[in-house]
């Protein structure tokens, strides 16, 4: 079992239309992705499918370093919020329950404000 967990230092998000790739041999339908990256070249992938589209399991590949997870597109905004407002961020990706990746924040108190 391999787990990585690292702290997102940049990440870059693409909507589209029913963008047509390949993911472990299955062919999807993508309308949009969030990758967030690490400062050592690790990334997390949240594929936002559109609604025609076949949904592979999630999966973290060590040797890669890249983890992903598979979401209805209209899901997408939610983990874009989230980077985008929340300070620090982590992705958490595990090889033997990859249903478990997740984007995630640390412990914060109640009503906190963000900071910059």
């Amino acid at each position: 079992m391999a787990t990585k967990t690292f702290s997102v230092s940049n990440y870059v998000a693409q909507m589209g239309f029913k963008s047509s790739v390949s993911w472990s041999g299955l062919s999807i339908l993508i309308q949009g992705y969030l990758t967030c990256y690490s400062s050592d070249g690790y990334r997390f992938i949240v594929y936002g499918l559109h609604p025609a589209s076949p949904v592979p399991a999630p999966v973290y590949i060590e040797a890669n370093k890249v983890g992903a997870i598979f979401i209805p597109f209209n899901e997408l905004s939610n983990y874009i919020d989230l980077v985008r407002n929340e300070k620090p961020i982590y992705a958490y990706m595990n090889s033997s329950s990859p249903n478990w990746n997740s984007l995630r924040t640390s412990s914060e108190p109640v009503g906190e404000e963000e900071g910059n």
